[in-house]
Order: C-alpha cells, then sequence, then structure tokens
C-alpha cells in the first residue's frame, strides 16, 4: 500500500487512492491533513469538498476491479520512495513547505546561509524589504537572461523559496533580522546620537529624543513593511515610541551589567592563571590600578624591586599583611628585612661600578707636591745657562706704584721692591771693612735670586686680601717672570709642568665642592666650562692637562665621603648627592657623563623609594600591633586610623588612601578569619616579587582596567537592540 507523509506523519493510503487524478489525490490529501489532529489546513468545517468526493468515489468503484486490471490503470510510483507520481508527499503548513514544488526545503547549510544572509538585509529598519527585493529581482534577473526563462515564473521559485526556507528556520531568521535591525540602528546612532538621546545635555532630551525616533523610526519601518496600512503603522509607531522611553533607562543598566559581568569572567580566568583567589586578585588588581602603575614599571627598579614598591597602595596592601599573623606577615617582613640589610653594599658596589673606586685627596695632592719638588733638578739645569738678569727696568717700575699705591698694595709693592736690592754676604762686608772699600750695593744680578723673588711673590699672593693688592701683586709678578723668560732659556718649559701640577692640585679641591649647594660651588654652565678650559694645555705645556681628572677625583672623594657618613640614611644620601633640584645631575654628567649620571641618580632614587616602602610597610604592621595591643589592655574595640582620621591628616586624598586601606584590610581580615592563609600568603609572595613577576603585574594590569569591553558600546547596542530589535523580533 502506498505510504504519504503529511505534516511529519506517515499515513498509509490503499491503491484506490493511485487511480484520482491529481486534482482530487490532492483534495483527499488536504481533507486527511484536517482529519489529523492538532493541525490547522486552513479550511473550513463542514464536510468534504466535492473534488474529494468524486476522488473517493472513483476509488470505490476501482477497488470492484480485479487487481491486474487496477494495477494497470494506476499511474506509476517512485521506486526508492513508493509515493506515486504527481501526489504531493507533504501538505501547506509543514514547516519548509515549497507551494510551488510541494517539496521540503530550508534544510541544507546553503538555504540556511541564505535565510540569515537574507534576513540581516531584510531586518534594516525601513529600508530593509527594499534591499531584500532588489537582491531577489536582481538574482531573478540574471537566472532569467542565463536560462532563457520568464522573469514571473523565476521571481515565483525565488518568492516560493524564500517563504520555504524562512518556515523551516524561523529562529535563525529572526535572529537575523534582529541583527540587521542593530546593524542598521547603531550607525545611525553614531551620525546623530542626540537623536537617540545619547549624550543629551538635559532630562527632556534624554528621554523625548529616543522616544520620537523610535516613534518615526518603528512606524515608518511598519508602514513599508504592511505596505502602507495605517494600522500596522500606528502599532508599529506606538510600540517604537514605547521602547524609546525605556532605552535611557534600560540600556545604561545593560550596559553596566554586561561590564560588570565580563569584568568578573575576566577577573577570574586572571586568577585562576595567577593560583591566587579570586577576592586577593582584585584587591592587587585595584591597587595596580590606583597607583597608575605603568608597563614595565618594575624591571625599571633593577633587581631588588618589588611590586610593593610600585605605589602608595600597593605598599598600604603590603602593610595589611604584614599586620596579620601568619606565613604572609613573615614572607613581607623577611623580604623588606633582606633589602635593607644589603642597602649599604649594594649602594657602595653599584657607585664602585658606575664610577670607580674612590681616591683619597690628600694623597693625591701629595703626590703632586712630590712631583713638583722633582722639578728641582731641571730648575738647575736651566740656571746653569742663565745670563745676568737685568731687574733695573722692573725696580723702576716698582718705584713707580710704590708712589702712587695705599694700604697693603704699596707695602706688598715695598717688599717686592726690597728683595731686587742686592744683600751683600757677611764676607763681602768684612773685605770692604778690610780694604777700606764701599760695600757692594745695587740690584740683584743672579737669575736664581730673581726666581727666589719670584717664589716669594707667590707666596704673598696666597696671603693677600682685597683687589688692588692681589692684582698689584700678580703684576710685579708678571715683570719678573719675563725678565727669568728673557734671560734664562728652557725656564718656561719647566714653569709649565710645575704649573699643571699646581693647577692639578687646585681641580681636586674644587672638584670637593661641586655637590654642594652653598654659593661656593660652581652653576653647571660654569662647571662645563671649568671642565672644558681645564682640558687645554697652558703656556708650554704640550698634550692636554689633568685639570678634568682631577676634577673627577675630587667629585667621586666627595661622593664617597657623602656615602660613609650617611649610608644608613638613603633619604639624607638621595637629598646630598641628587641635590633639590637638577643642578646635581647636570654636574654629575658634565664630570663623568650623562649616562654614567643617570645610573647614579636612578640607583640613589631606587634606594629612597625602597627606604620608603620599608618605613611604610613596617610602620603599617607595627600600628596595628599597637592598636592590637591597647585594645586587649581596654578590653574594647579601636576604630584605629579611619577615613576621618586620614582627612584630618591629609584631606581629601588622605581619607581617599585611609578608605582604601579599610576596604584592604577588610578583604585580608575575611581571608585570615576563613581559614584561607593560603591566599594571604600567595598575595605576600606577589608582593614581594621581583622582576620575574612582570608577567604577573601585566596580568594584574590588565584585570585592573577590566575587559575591553566598554559599557558606552554596550548601551548603544542595548539601545538598537530596544529600538530597532524589539519591533523586528515582535514581527509575524
Amino acid at each position: 500500500m502506498p505510504t504519504l507523509s503529511i505534516q511529519g506523519r506517515k499515513v498509509q493510503v490503499d491503491d484506490a487512492f493511485l487511480s484520482m487524478t491529481p486534482e482530487q489525490q490532492n483534495a483527499a490529501v488536504d481533507e486527511i491533513a484536517k482529519s489529523l489532529p492538532g493541525v490547522a489546513t486552513g479550511r473550513q468545517p463542514g464536510g468534504l469538498s466535492d473534488a474529494a468526493k468524486t476522488g473517493i468515489a472513483k476509488a470505490q468503484e476501482l477497488m470492484t476491479l480485479p487487481e491486474e486490471e487496477r494495477r494497470k490503470l494506476l499511474p506509476p510510483a517512485d521506486p526508492n520512495t513508493g509515493q506515486p507520481a504527481g501526489v504531493p508527499a507533504f501538505a501547506p503548513g509543514v514547516p519548509g513547505y515549497n507551494r510551488l514544488t510541494g517539496e521540503i526545503d530550508g534544510e541544507d547549510a546553503v538555504s540556511k546561509i541564505r535565510t540569515a544572509s537574507g534576513g540581516i538585509l531584510e531586518g534594516i529598519p525601513i529600508v530593509g524589504p527594499m534591499i531584500r527585493g532588489g537582491v531577489d529581482r536582481a538574482a531573478a534577473a540574471t537566472i532569467a537572461a542565463m536560462n532563457g526563462e520568464k522573469y514571473d515564473d523565476v521571481m515565483r521559485r525565488i518568492e516560493a523559496g524564500t517563504e520555504a526556507e524562512k518556515s523551516m528556520n524561523p529562529k535563525l531568521n529572526t535572529a537575523a533580522q534582529v541583527t540587521g535591525a542593530v546593524a542598521g540602528t547603531i550607525p545611525a546612532m553614531a551620525a546623530a546620537p542626540e537623536a537617540f538621546g545619547i549624550g543629551a545635555a538635559t532630562k527632556l532630551g534624554k528621554y523625548a529624543a529616543p522616544v520620537i525616533s523610535g516613534t518615526l523610526v518603528n512606524g515608518a519601518d511598519s508602514a513599508v513593511r504592511s505596505r502602507g496600512d495605517a494600522r500596522e503603522t500606528i502599532k508599529g509607531g506606538i510600540l517604537g515610541g514605547g521602547l524609546g522611553l525605556a532605552a535611557p533607562i534600560v540600556a545604561p543598566l545593560i550596559g553596566k551589567g554586561v561590564k560588570a559581568i565580563a569584568d568578573n569572567v575576566q577577573l577570574s580566568s586572571i586568577a585562576e592563571a595567577l593560583v591566587l583567589d579570586k577576592s586577593a586578585t582584585k584587591v592587587l588588581a585595584n591597587a595596580v590600578r590606583q597607583d597608575a602603575v605603568e608597563p614595565g614599571a618594575l624591571s625599571q627598579l633593577g633587581e631588588n624591586g618589588m611590586l610593593m614598591d610600585l605605589g602608595p597602595n600597593l605598599r598600604h596592601t603590603a602593610g595589611a599583611v604584614a599586620a596579620t599573623p601568619g606565613e604572609g606577615k613573615a614572607i613581607v617582613r623577611n623580604a623588606i628585612g633582606a633589602r635593607d640589610a644589603g642597602a649599604n653594599w649594594r649602594i657602595r658596589s653599584s657607585i664602585n661600578d658606575t664610577l670607580g673606586e674612590a681616591p683619597t685627596p690628600s694623597r693625591i695632592i701629595d703626590r703632586a707636591n712630590r712631583n713638583q719638588q722633582y722639578l728641582q733638578p731641571e730648575y738647575r739645569e736651566a740656571l746653569r745657562e742663565a745670563a745676568p738678569v737685568d731687574a733695573a727696568p722692573i725696580a723702576r717700575y716698582l718705584d713707580a706704584e710704590a708712589q702712587t699705591l695705599r694700604g697693603d698694595a704699596q707695602k706688598g709693592i715695598q717688599r717686592v721692591r726690597s728683595m731686587l736690592d742686592y744683600a751683600p754676604t757677611p764676607q763681602e762686608i768684612e773685605q770692604a771693612r778690610a780694604t777700606g772699600q764701599p760695600v757692594r750695593s745695587g740690584l740683584v744680578t743672579d737669575a736664581e735670586t730673581l726666581l727666589n723673588t719670584r717664589h716669594a711673590i707667590d707666596d704673598l699672593l696666597q696671603t693677600a686680601q682685597g683687589t688692588n693688592h692681589v692684582n698689584a701683586l700678580t703684576t710685579a709678578r708678571q715683570a719678573v717672570d719675563d725678565e727669568l723668560a728673557a734671560s734664562v732659556p728652557g725656564i718656561k718649559e719647566v714653569d709649565a709642568k710645575y704649573a699643571e701640577l699646581a693647577r692639578q692640585k687646585e681641580a681636586v679641591q674644587r672638584g670637593q665642592t661641586v655637590l654642594s649647594s652653598g654659593r661656593e660651588a660652581p652653576r653647571p654652565d660654569e662647571l662645563a666650562d671649568e671642565v672644558r678650559q681645564g682640558a687645554l694645555p697652558q703656556g708650554l705645556q704640550v698634550g692636554p692637562s689633568a685639570v678634568p681628572l682631577r676634577l673627577r677625583e675630587g667629585a667621586r672623594a666627595e661622593i664617597e665621603r657623602i656615602v660613609g657618613t650617611n649610608a644608613n640614611d638613603r633619604v639624607a644620601l638621595q637629598r646630598l648627592i641628587k641635590g633639590e633640584g637638577d643642578w646635581n645631575r647636570a654636574r654629575l654628567s658634565s664630570l663623568f657623563g650623562s649616562d654614567k649620571a643617570k645610573a647614579i641618580i636612578d640607583l640613589l632614587d631606587r634606594e629612597r623609594l625602597f627606604n620608603d616602602t620599608s618605613n611604610i610597610v613596617t610602620r603599617n604592621s607595627e600600628t596595628a600591633a599597637r592598636i592590637a595591643a591597647r585594645d586587649a589592655i581596654d578590653g574594647g574595640g579601636s576604630s584605629g586610623f579611619g577615613v576621618r582620621e586620614g582627612f584630618i591628616a591629609g584631606g581629601a586624598r588622605g581619607a581617599a588612601r585611609a578608605a582604601a586601606t579599610r576596604s584592604v584590610e577588610r578583604v585580608i581580615d575575611a581571608l585570615s578569619n576563613g581559614g584561607n592563609d593560603k591566599a594571604i600568603s600567595d598575595m605576600a609572595r606577589s608582593l614581594t616579587g621581583g622582576p620575574q613577576q612582570s608577567a604577573v603585574l601585566d596580568a594584574l594590569m590588565r584585570a585592573g582596567q577590566g575587559s575591553r569591553l566598554q559599557q558606552s558600546q554596550v548601551d548603544r547596542v542595548a539601545r538598537a537592540l530596544l529600538l530597532g530589535g524589539g519591533s523586528t523580533a515582535a514581527r509575524p
């Protein structure tokens, strides 16, 4: 017996069914479908149709014939399915039913793709149906031209196939149309946000604008889809206005909720990756965010840096852990103690590695003095070839100066003038008395005596006071020096060596003052000039001068003195070497180069930061211990240092820090009271971790920033869903 599939059910009919005409068979199938439970065929009740009655009567007549004759009169059947030729396998109303072919369409992947893509186009507000229709008409025209078919026939086939695919995939079609509605609404929101109440300055604009836009957009969309039906247009406008009114209230809530869920999911995944408790991860992430930690900040602190050094909130978190009894407290305090114990050695070794070992200024000066003494044989050798000196011009000049100068300047010139007079020896005086001749007098003619006169003038210059006094002695010395240069060949070469050693001694002394904050210290530009000029040879000196080297050695010796007297006070050490402004950085750059100066300043800044961390962490834990002890003695509770006290101590920022610290303490207390000491210990290890914790820091920064999903983005999508997708989902 033939089997029919009607409304998804298998129905067997006798062979008489095969003798009916196609019209009679369709009518019979329709009647059978109508009789099935839960199936609506669209016909009005009231008995069989005329076609069905005629078909049934013919079938009954056929059944009276012998089987062989009856089979000859029956139409052929499909050998695979047994379905009679020309008989529809499915009745109208079955999902995927194609009204032209009578077959089921829409189950294959290509049909689903067509349903999704077409639904997106059709879902675009107002213009969607026109776009979908235009695409279908273009396809029909192309197929008709290629196959030689009639355009109307192809168009009917496309429309029937579209209807079948939609009925087979109703959820996919609805989702695609909602997607199209949202995708078509979001660009309009971006182009004219005020029209949808986004960013409106007033309450009226915030709520009235989306009502108006929702009414207009959905009303126009309904008019297009209903082909101008007034009732559907009004219905769509009312629905759009209601959704527009709800949008500014519901969309922000959806945005906050979705953002919170996304952040929480991300926090959970990061906590799992770090093997940390979720609440502990949140505390650390919030501290990193509040401290505005930058990527790579931990590696910039060197191998001794810790995560807790990166900001005040992280330090206070470490302080809270250090104040909580347990393994976490020991981890934090031991790490701080070990780092503090190595501070002195760390500073000295780093400075030595950067600037070299520190010299001793007195030894440099003693060596220069000995080298000056070693020049005496060279002076004697030069004097051996000297001619008699002519001191008369010098004497006349000094006599004239003594007549005009007054005070110490006059006395100094008179002393120099007296040095030019010849002083007879006791033998010469005795001989003159014995012979009755006058004692020899006049001016000196011996070059060695004139050289000693210059040395005496140098001694006078060291104690001279006042500008006039110094100028007068300097001019006199220059006159003596010129006569020596003219009378003693080679003496200026020896003078250049002697002067170079003298300049080096002065440079060592000068270098010890460059980091001072007093008036005796050179300004950065002055020191740069001294270094540049000091390298130039003076007089007959051959080669560059060692003055810049001695300046560096003097400064290095002063740094060593500062370190030696302040190694245990890293704050003072940083203040004395770095200074309050940027002058010392510039001075160190002039002497040692910008790279070495930066290395020293960075070292001192790091050590001061480490010192601050140590003070804050240990002070917090000691304060907590004192509060606990006082509570135990008093037998009562203590609020400790709360928001009120923080505001009194540090204003609004102090209150904020106090509130943040209280929040951290509550979380840590909850973990401790809940027996989750491992979570606190893990926090302690993270806080005391060094540069190897850079990956942990990056993860905490991501957790603190939250997911990349922005609340404003979700807000706009939610508005688009309400204004466009809401009415789309309500379409029949």
